[in-house]
């Protein structure tokens, strides 16, 4: 199975902006470069790779005058192309940074709770195949109870991000596994998959 089983159409979360939005500056390796310039709409103005890191160097030190400690962070381009079509977020620069402050909050946070999010058509075509959905007679309750799942982790201390995924794909992977399509695996498939997702393109 691959992170490219997911369809965008079945995303629950638009655009989702993490916590900690203004505290990243995105970066892609510099191999990929010419792919992110044909990815990502704001980049084809730049000469060159050392062009766009100039400019975003710029933009640490503007933050920094500003009193806001920005760090450069590098994301995998393929990631981040996957979190895009997962959340719906947009093709810009301004996603690229969300998406480098959601790895940033991964890669440092020592106690991430992460939610999957499904979408109202998943919920509608797959209630009996997924036992995580025993709880919830419709999808607004469902979106409540895990609300509260949300409001109970924070209150907990936790950072909390969420994440779409494909249901499809999680049953496949269960079924790989042998184990069953319960909530706490559905929220575990989620975690491993935004761990991959954020980690460090240097590993």
């Amino acid at each position: 199975m691959s992170i490219s089983d997911f369809d965008p159409r079945n995303s629950a979360v638009a655009d989702r902006t993490p916590q900690a939005m203004n505290n990243a500056i995105g970066l892609v390796l510099a191999r990929d470069f010419e792919r992110a310039q044909a990815e990502i709409v704001d980049l084809a103005d730049y000469i060159n790779y050392d062009d766009w890191l100039d400019s975003r160097e710029g933009l640490q030190i503007g933050n920094s005058m500003a009193g806001v400690d920005a760090a450069i962070v590098c994301v995998s381009l393929s990631s981040f192309l996957e979190w895009r079509g997962l959340t719906g977020a947009s093709s810009d620069q301004r996603a690229l940074d969300a998406f480098a402050a959601l790895s940033l909050a991964m890669r440092t946070s020592h106690s991430p709770k992460v939610l999957a999010a499904v979408s109202e058509f998943d919920f509608a075509v797959r209630p009996l195949e997924v036992a995580a959905f025993a709880g919830g007679r419709d999808y607004r309750g469902w979106l409540r109870r895990r609300q509260a799942m949300r409001a109970k982790a924070a209150a907990a201390g936790l950072d909390v991000e969420e994440l779409p995924v494909r249901l499809g794909a999680f049953l496949d992977w269960c079924a790989c596994l042998g184990q069953s399509a319960c909530e706490a695996a559905l929220d575990r498939y989620a975690e491993l998959l935004l761990e991959y997702l954020t980690s460090d393109p240097a590993d």
